[in-house]
């Protein structure tokens, strides 16, 4: 019997250094296996609910500029990070 077996809400967190790769690159096999769990449980009729950080780092990665030090700079990082999310 799962631990998850009489779940029907599953809260998932996924940090930042699950979603990347040492040097800032999206980790996208790891994600891919992320996907298909959280898939399966949603196949099994479970509400998923996905909250991930990552978005600076992967909107850094992608723009391929330094890591902002400021909030604005973060918020616009954050911005184009999301979409790669």
């Amino acid at each position: 019997m799962s631990a998850f077996s009489n779940c029907r809400r599953i809260v998932v967190k996924i940090g930042t250094s699950t979603l990347t790769h040492d040097e800032g690159n999206l980790n996208l096999r790891r994600i891919e296996a992320l996907v298909k769990t959280l898939s399966d449980f949603k196949n099994e009729g479970r509400q998923v609910v996905l909250a991930s950080s990552g978005a600076v780092s992967a909107g850094v990665a992608r723009l391929r500029t330094h890591r902002p030090t400021c909030t604005a700079e973060k918020q616009a990082m954050a911005a184009v990070g999301q979409s790669e999310l």
